[in-house]
């Protein structure tokens, strides 16, 4: 029997009457084409159809999610300084981890009012209850790790399980290596994207199983190698031509990266050996009716990107983990949970709808926030093992059936149910959330979904003022950086940020024989992450054989030559 009767008996109508055709987003003017497939989705989820052509949810979830981007934020209770991913101009405050969890926020309760834009109500909980600072799943030991799956002596990590690294994004199981963007058995490596099982090596992506190499793209099962692309089970390749081992260990051993000078040359020569690199259409390994790309061991997933091990039956969903994700759509930040519909940061859930950060046991949570273990709540934030609660506010099982039932018609009425409230919800920056960074969104199409626009250093941000007379040029950096950098303030001319290199920084990079970028930690993992594919396709002709394929785009390389997967094999088979 229905909880929500009279909703119900709405959305129905409003399903019925719903038929395939040409729409019009009603943010951003694209137009879509919704079919069958896209109403059916909506039955499923007894949802309203979203007045959003589907890039455009994408961008408004993406907005939401965090990159990588740090901040000095305060403490809501003390005014404290905290580091954390939540940047203090959207009026969001935060509390340490071990402190927020101690927290009951049915304190911060608001009265339903069914007259007010529900939207209005939501926000003014938003604000007013604090966020974790780290959020971190596993406690992070001697680590500055924010959504920790288990770091320790890391130093500006996110979403990650590493030892002894620097700066680094969806790294899991990565030792002593620095600059990492969505790698897996990472050892003692530098300015790594998309790599798996890699021991010495530095300027890679797209590549598996190597060591002991440098500069490499799509490259499988390779060692002592130097500028190599396409490569399969090669040795003492040298910018794509074969040496002997002699020739290639003289050649190697005058070439000197730690040297700000010589990394240049070679990262200058490596682009251009790219110009030359063959892409297969995606990279998508061991998968069944699959568009999308990044997908891993996963089936029946339409425009995935980033999913893997077991995942199935997803409808525009990102970096999604685990045999039990499954049946999804719109969802980004996704693992082990199941008919979720519209959000970010899912884990061991399901049935959510419209939500964030909703984790650990969560079932039938709609428009909420960082809630852990809940059943059964309606736009609430900061919530631990609750049920029956709309604006945090407590009610009986029939009380709350009866106030969700007429809350969602009048939702429904003034036509707020059915997409995510706007990015003025987010705690993200805008041109460093994933809006822009995953799914390529514009500054203009942020602030039409709603994002607040401020400098970064709004708030205090970038912490405490400093003497423009003190920060350095990144000139003054001599070619051969040592330790005596460490806490020196730099400015980045790209950015307009200052930055400073950690000590331990200095010591990784002068183990592995690099030297340190000149740029802000940030930009750093944004132009690696510029490296891969992004989450927005295409449908182009084979550059072989014309057939049509669908692709990720790539910002570093928007002219590659892009193969069918069939001609693409054909090709590394000619090569060996």
């Amino acid at each position: 029997m229905s909880k929500t009767p009279n909703y119900d008996a709405k959305v129905k109508t409003i399903l019925n009457a719903t038929t395939p055709g040409e729409r019009v987003c009603a943010v951003l003017g694209t137009k879509w084409m919704m079919d069958e497939g896209e109403i059916a989705m909506y039955r499923t989820y007894n949802v309203p159809p979203s007045k959003y052509a589907p890039d455009t949810r994408m961008k408004l979830i993406m907005g939401n999610f965090v990159v990588f981007d740090v901040w000095y934020n305060k403490h809501a209770d003390t005014g404290a300084p905290i580091i954390t991913n939540t940047h203090p101009a959207t009026g969001i405050r935060v509390l340490p981890d071990e402190e927020w969890f101690q927290q009951d926020f049915t304190s911060h309760a608001i009265n339903l009012d069914l007259e007010t834009p529900f939207f209005d109500q939501l926000y003014r909980l938003r604000v007013s209850v604090p966020l974790a600072a780290s959020y971190n799943y596993v406690s992070a030991e001697n680590s500055i790790a924010f959504i920790s799956l288990g770091d320790q002596d890391s130093y500006f990590v996110l979403a990650s399980k590493s030892k002894r690294c620097c700066y680094a994004m969806n790294a899991h199981d990565a030792e002593d290596s620095a600059e990492l963007a969505t790698v897996r058995m990472i050892r003692s490596s530098y300015h790594l994207a998309h790599c798996e099982r890699m021991y010495e090596c530095c300027f890679a992506q797209e590549s598996y199983d190597c060591l002991k190499s440098d500069f490499l793209f799509d490259c499988r099962n390779c060692e002592n190698c130097f500028g190599a692309t396409n490569k399969r089970n090669a040795k003492y390749v040298w910018m794509n031509e074969q040496l002997s081992k002699e020739e290639w260990e003289k050649r190697r051993a005058e070439v000197d990266l730690s040297t700000w000078s010589g990394r240049q040359t070679w990262e200058a020569s490596f682009r251009d050996l790219m110009k030359q690199a063959v892409w297969p259409e995606n990279f998508n390994i061991q998968v069944e009716n699959v568009t999308g790309d990044y997908v891993t061991k996963s089936h029946n997933i339409v425009d995935g990107y980033f999913v893997w091990e077991g995942s199935h039956d997803l409808d525009h969903t990102a970096f999604a983990y685990g045999t039990a994700s499954e049946h999804c759509s719109y969802v980004t930040g996704l693992f082990s949970s199941s008919r979720c519909y519209y959000g970010i940061g899912t884990g061991d859930s399901s049935d959510v709808r419209f939500s964030l950060s909703i984790t650990s046991r969560c079932h039938e949570v709609e428009y909420s926030n960082s809630c852990y273990d809940c059943e059964y709540c309606f736009g609430c934030f900061g919530l631990q093992k609750k049920k029956y609660c709309i604006l945090n506010k407590q009610y009986t099982e029939e009380e709350y059936w009866q106030r969700v039932d007429a809350l969602k018609c009048a939702m429904l009425d003034r036509g707020e149910y059915g997409d995510l409230p706007s990015l003025k919800f987010s705690t993200q920056r805008w041109e460093t959330s994933g809006a822009p960074i995953v799914y390529g969104a514009t500054k203009e199409e942020c602030m039409k979904l709603g994002a607040l626009d401020f400098e970064p250093g709004a708030d205090g941000a970038e912490g405490p003022a400093v003497d423009a007379s003190l920060v350095n040029s990144i000139d003054e950096i001599p070619d051969r950086a040592d330790e005596s950098l460490a806490g020196k303030p730099f400015l980045d001319p790209v950015s307009g940020r200052r930055f400073a290199y950690l000590k331990p920084e200095l010591k990784l990079h002068e183990k592995l024989g690099v030297a340190p970028p000149r740029m802000h930690p940030t930009r750093r993992i944004n132009e690696l992450y510029a490296e891969m594919n992004y989450a927005v396709f295409e449908d182009i002709p084979c550059v072989k054989c014309a057939k049509p394929i669908r692709v990720a785009k790539n910002r570093h390389y928007p002219d590659r030559l892009i193969y069918c997967k069939e001609c693409y094999l054909c090709y590394l088979e000619a090569q060996s």
